[in-house]
Formats: structure tokens, sequence, C-alpha cells
């Protein structure tokens, strides 16, 4: 991840050099304040929509499920940006599902979540079949060179819209994201479970999460799977790094901008899994809702001695931004789960693993087979560990 704030370091270094250079044209017109605010109340308007119908449709499918297993719970995965960190997230994946069944085994969860890095990963999770989990640890392990490659002399022209590109994983996606895989999304959509992908509206300037199992249900009515690529696409698009992408009229980059995990925290208390629950069905126990969060990172920022040079102070306060929104992040859903139990809307427990400090990279640079396979690994070891999960905030 270090490497990755340097990337950004670059960026910033570029775009000062480059204020003074014309811009050879705009690709998009210019739209007026007034059609923006318009927009953007349009936007709040079909999230607060989106909250309501999509809560409903979880809570009616658990309700669904209840009839045949009345202890079942609602699990969560959350699964973090990080970037080729990823590799620790899809290791953690593997391992657990080696466990034997019990409580902390790998559950069929209702509904998974991404962000950046995640974002790629939780396809794979929500399928959760071996094979499934399997091609996303055997993709993270074997990086290709071409993932990320620069423009060339030129790169740092205004009009550009990144200094690199990204055809090596805009080859992965088109590989793994084809018409066969967003149809078996779409039919495990039909059985009430949600992936959720975290963007960031750049026009907005807001958090954008798509229902991602329910845009593959779009993609296989309509026959095109070019916005469920472009919405992965996005949410690992480092800003300045990688090109953004527009979908749906908006331009979009990385989801880890806004938030580096999402977990349901934008919910009002009417819209909560537990509020709806009372309401849909009222005298009826609610179901125990389990958080499953994979951090693809440390869980804090590691000490060390910062130069007094603005190359190393940026880079180092863009690390700890992302470390300390990450931990204020958590501890927010380990607060929400607290209220949420004394407001009687039910239970909810939180779990979560994070790469171990005493871990270090092999070797320095961004999607390093040496160091990806190193975290792969590791994951393997403490996901097939249920001591590994953490129960406090932390």
């Amino acid at each position: 991840m270090r490497t990755l704030a340097n990337i950004a370091i670059a960026c910033i270094a570029i775009t000062v050099s480059a204020v003074a250079l014309p811009a050879c044209a705009q690709r998009r017109p210019v739209q007026p304040e007034s059609e923006l605010l318009a927009e953007r109340a349009e936007i709040k308007k079909r999230f607060n929509e989106g909250n309501r119908i999509w809560m409903e449709f979880l809570v009616k499918s658990v309700h669904e499920r209840r009839a045949t297993d009345p202890q079942a719970s609602v699990d969560v995965l959350v699964v973090s940006g990080g970037g080729d960190w990823g590799a620790f997230g899809t290791g953690v994946l593997i391992g657990w599902s080696g466990l034997p069944a019990g409580p902390t085994a790998l559950p069929k969860f209702q509904v998974v979540s991404g962000v950046s890095t995640g974002a790629l990963i939780a396809p794979f999770a929500y399928l959760g079949t071996a094979k499934d989990l399997k091609a996303i640890d055997d993709l993270y392990r074997n990086p290709k060179p071409d993932w990320v490659k620069s423009r060339g002399p030129l790169f740092f022209l205004p009009d550009n819209a990144s200094f690199a590109e990204v055809p090596g994983l805009e080859r992965e996606v088109d590989k793994f994201i084809d018409m066969d895989f967003a149809k078996r999304i779409a039919k495990e959509f039909e059985t009430g479970r949600i992936v959720v992908i975290q963007t960031t509206n750049m026009d907005d300037g807001s958090a954008q999460p798509f229902n991602w199992s329910f845009a593959a249900k779009q993609a296989t009515e309509d026959g095109n799977i070019r916005r469920l690529q472009n919405i992965l696409l996005a949410s690992s698009g480092i800003p300045g790094a990688f090109p953004p992408r527009e979908i749906d009229g908006s331009l979009y980059v990385d989801g880890a901008v806004t938030s580096n995990i999402i977990y349901g925290g934008a919910f009002k208390r009417n819209e909560t899994f537990g509020a709806t629950w009372k309401r849909m069905y009222a005298g009826e126990s609610i179901p125990k809702i389990r958080y499953w969060v994979i951090l693809n990172n440390y869980a804090a920022a590691q000490p060390v001695t910062v130069q007094p040079t603005w190359p190393s102070v940026i880079s180092r306060a863009l690390e700890v931004a992302v470390r300390a929104s990450t931990t204020i992040a958590l501890r927010h859903l380990f607060s929400m789960a607290e209220v949420n139990q004394l407001r009687g809307d039910g239970d909810i427990e939180v779990r979560w693993m994070a790469i171990p400090d005493s871990w270090k990279a092999p070797t320095e640079g961004i999607f390093q087979e040496a160091t990806m396979r190193s975290l792969s690994d590791l994951g393997m070891k403490i996901g097939a560990d249920p001591a590994s999960w953490q129960t406090e905030a932390p």
C-alpha cells in the first residue's frame, strides 16, 4: 500500500507540473450548476428509494429462509480495498473454506460488499464455490506485467484520462466477467442474495454503491455486459493513476475515495434490517446479523521515520488517512451494532481480521508476484484458524 500512496504522490506532482499546459479538448460537456444540483437531488432520491426496496427484498428473502431454517442468521461479508494486497483476502477465503461445519465455518453469505480490490473479489466470494474461490486466488497469485502500463513519455499531459493504462486488468475482467458469469450472479440474486460494489461518483462528489447482483440481472436481460464490467473497473480505479469510467452519464473512480469498507452505515434508523423486519413481520423474532470484515491491509499505519520533504510527508499522510478512515468506519460498525441492540432491532455480531503487523512485503513495487503469493499464503493460514477473527473494535 505504500506503493499506491507513491502512485498518488506521482499524480499530484504531475498535476502540479501540468497546470500550465493547456488541455487539448474537453471530452464531456460541462453542465451548469443548476443541472448538477438537480441531478444530485435525483441521485439522493434514487439512493433512498433503492435502500428501501433492497432492504425489503433482503428481509423478505431471509423470512422465507426461516420457514425451513428457524435459526438462520444473516451473514454479511465485507471486503476492503488494498490494491495488490487483495491477495490476502483471496487467501483468507481459501483457508476459511476448508473449515468443517460450525459457527465460524465459511457461510453462504446473504450479502457481500466490496470496495476497490475488494470489488474484484466480491463476486467470486458471492458465488462461493471452491472453483470460484480458487479462480480469484489464482488471479491474484499470478499478476501480469501489463495489468498496469505507462502511457509513455507524454503520460503527464493533462488531457490524458490517467497517467497509466490497465490493459491487463481490463483483459482479466473481460475474461472472467462474461455473460455466463452474469447469469450465475443473477440466478443467486433471484434467491434473495445481494452483492454490492462501492464506487465514487466524481461528478456528484459522493459514494455510489451499486447493487451489482441486480446489475447482472439487467445485463442478462439486455445482453450488454459492459456496464457490469465498468462498475468493477471504476471501483478499483485509483484516481489519476487508472482511467475513470463513465457509467450512466457520470464519471466514477475508486470506491475507497469515499469509504474503504461498505457495511450499510448510511441507512437511516427506519431503513435498517431490524426496523424493516419489525415493520414487515411484527411480533416475529429478528434474525441475528453476522458481519465478517476482511481488511486487505494492516489495521493501522506502521511506524516509520518520515523525512521532512513534501513527497515523504504527503505519501505518509495519504497512507495514514486511509488507515484512519478504515478504523473509524470499523468502529462505527461496532457502535451501530450496539445501538441496534439497545433499540431492540436485533443482535449484530462483528468479526474482522487484517494483515498482521509482523508481515513484511518480500519485495518492493506494485503487483509483485512474490508479495502477492506471500499474502495469499498468509491469508490461507489465517483464514483456516477461527481464532484469527477479532471481535473487539480496533
